[in-house]
């Protein structure tokens, strides 16, 4: 443990300087640089040790960075939108109630979100300008020349996909109990 102390002490400005340069709000990125190093410790005390802990915690660091990014990106999406297009209740485990299934629901809604950034461009496309943005196909095609079957193709394709993401946290839920 004293080694990564030693690191902590050593290069915390230079790593906390590569997390600012790609988080620019300082308290998130002093916030990710504590995480990785948290999850550096905790590591190292189930592995016994890390061979090259620096470039572990970087690579804690960068995951912890790319998890944030997709966590932000997906706040952008309507949860109520994303209820309207599916029905919950499927996916959340079926002995969950009070706090507990609202637990479960949030983190149904936010995978979904997750999800969505996910799709290929034209699904997400065609579904974010449906679900969240309110307009028709007829807009969208007017505004974008695409036929509106291919539009409703593309929301369909979209929809099946993050169905089958619920199908598999339904599996997951179902694997904690």
């Amino acid at each position: 443990m004293g080694s990564l102390d030693t690191i902590y002490r050593r290069e915390r400005d230079r790593i906390l300087a590569w997390v600012r340069s790609r988080v620019a709000d300082p308290e998130e990125a002093e916030d990710l640089l504590q995480e990785s190093f948290l999850t550096a410790v905790t590591e190292l005390d189930s592995a016994g040790s890390i061979e090259y802990l620096l470039a572990y915690v970087y690579a804690v660091l960068r995951n912890k960075v790319g998890d944030w990014y997709r966590f932000k990106k997906a706040g952008k999406y309507s949860n109520s939108r994303l209820e309207q297009e599916f029905f919950l209740e499927d996916a959340l485990p079926d002995k969950a109630a009070g706090p507990e299934k609202e637990f479960y629901r949030s983190l149904v809604l936010q995978e979904l979100a997750i999800a969505v950034e996910e799709l290929p461009e034209e699904q997400k496309s065609a579904f974010v300008q449906n679900v969240f943005e309110g307009k028709s196909f007829r807009e969208i095609s007017e505004a974008t020349g695409i036929p509106e079957g291919t539009l409703s193709a593309r929301k369909s394709y979209a929809k099946d996909f993050l169905a089958k993401r619920l199908k598999d946290l339904k599996v997951f839920f179902l694997d904690e109990f």
